[in-house]
């Protein structure tokens, strides 16, 4: 005869599995090539999406997906050719990174079809780190991603 506990513990993990299905959907998805998994923190009307690298545990890049737009891009803080991300055309921005020497950061928004805006944020040590997570920030889609309550 089976005991309760058994059964109790294995309705745990399934709840456990589909609550986190369920938030890893507020991020965008990630391109199949990406060696990156998402750490997802929900706030009360924004969603912050940390891309951690599977390798090494380190932040590639960040995405928060809001109601409202936090970060102003500023056109002289522009760097490079315009990108396309999911259909949107957009740029890269380098703000004064006076606080973070040694590291290379870029930042973007996207109005979302939804109406809600997605920053991007990417922090590197070196141009080739850049690279790779600029490419995988490139690729991401956010047709699905939806802020709760709306």
């Amino acid at each position: 005869m089976l005991s309760i506990r058994p059964l109790a513990l294995l309705g745990a993990l399934v709840c456990a599995g589909t609550a986190q299905a369920q938030t890893a959907s507020d991020c965008p998805q990630l391109p199949p090539d990406a060696a990156v998994r998402w750490e997802v923190q929900p706030g009360p009307d924004f969603v912050f999406c940390r891309a951690m690298e599977i390798a090494s545990g380190q932040q590639a890049f960040a995405v928060t997906v809001g109601r409202n737009a936090t970060f102003k891009p500023r056109r002289t803080d522009r760097v490079g050719d315009r990108v396309t991300i999911d259909g949107t055309r957009t740029w890269w921005h380098a703000p004064d990174n006076g606080l973070l020497a040694g590291t290379i950061v870029r930042e973007t928004l996207l109005e979302l079809p939804s109406g809600d805006y997605a920053h991007i944020i990417v922090r590197a040590g070196d141009e080739a780190a850049l690279a790779r997570s600029l490419r995988d920030a490139e690729a991401l889609h956010f047709s699905d991603v939806r802020l709760g309550s709306k």
